[in-house]
Formats: structure tokens, C-alpha cells, sequence
């Protein structure tokens, strides 16, 4: 089975699946932080219908690009699907990993042609979960992740008070 998929260049989704339960049983076991990211493409969805989809996968490619830059090459950067990707920090601690968050929600990429159509670039929002109990599994994590991902995508939509 392939284990990268062939838009970014990425991992795909089952290889870190794979890896992300390994990664898990690792630091459990040498008692070794770990956290994930959760990451989502910002406006992309106008992106693809404003601009269509060709241009859309120009932005996921640069987005790609962007994280791998920002990211430490022992990180595991994967797309998850869409225009969600996914990262397993190992040796991570919640400073560091808080630090790599704010890093990766200053990154914008700029849409081809999108100053023209109202969508001049994309950014990233970034939910965040370590492994913090013992008897917490892979797929609770990830769950957590996900929900931590939705709760920064809501404080960029509230109003501004």
C-alpha cells in the first residue's frame, strides 16, 4: 500500500494511523510526551468555489509545503483528508507543542487569483491534545484533537466583542 498520498506528497491517512497507534504505545510506555494537531484550511471551501477546485489544490499543495517548512523533520505531518492534515509531535512537551500551535496559525498562504474573487488567502486553525493519561487510547486522542481543532475554528468566528 502506498503511504503517501499523491497531491502533497504527504502521508496519507492510514500510514499515520498506523504510526500515531506505535507513536501512542511508545511514550506510554517510556513515559515520553506526546501531543497531535489537528489542522484546517481556513476558507477553503470558497477557495474551491469561487476559484475551483484546480486552484484549490494548488493551496493544499503550498499549505503542505508550509507545514513541512514550520515543522521539525522528526515531526509527522500527514493529510488527513480534504483540507484537514494531522501532526504527531513525539518528545513534545505542552510548551513546545503550545509554541508550534501559534507558529502554525500565523501561517497564511496566498490563494492564486483570489484577490480578485474575495479570497486573497487562506489561513490555518489548530486544535491541539497530548497524551495525558495512561489509560487514554490513540483514537481518544485524535477525538480530542478534532475537538480542540472546532473549538479554535469557533473562537475565529465570534464576533469581535
Amino acid at each position: 500500500m502506498a503511504v503517501t498520498e499523491e497531491l502533497t506528497g504527504l502521508h496519507n491517512r492510514r500510514f499515520f494511523l498506523n504510526r500515531w497507534g506505535w507513536e501512542c504505545t511508545r511514550a506510554k510506555r517510556y513515559g515520553r510526551p506526546l501531543a497531535c494537531l489537528m489542522i484546517d484550511v481556513n476558507g477553503f471551501k470558497q477557495v474551491n468555489d469561487r476559484l475551483g477546485h484546480h486552484t484549490g489544490d494548488l493551496v493544499l499543495k503550498q499549505v503542505a509545503k508550509e507545514l513541512k517548512m514550520a515543522l521539525r523533520q522528526s515531526d509527522l505531518l500527514a493529510r488527513f483528508g480534504g483540507d484537514e492534515f494531522i501532526v504527531a509531535l513525539p518528545e513534545t512537551g505542552v510548551p513546545q507543542a503550545a509554541s508550534v500551535v501559534e507558529k502554525l496559525r500565523q501561517v497564511t498562504v496566498q490563494v492564486p487569483g483570489g484577490h480578485r474573487r474575495g479570497v486573497p488567502f487562506v489561513s490555518l486553525s489548530v486544535g491541539m491534545r497530548r497524551i495525558e493519561e495512561d489509560g487514554e487510547n490513540p483514537e481518544a486522542i485524535l477525538e480530542a484533537a478534532d475537538q480542540s481543532l472546532y473549538a479554535d475554528k469557533r473562537r475565529l468566528e465570534a464576533p469581535l466583542a
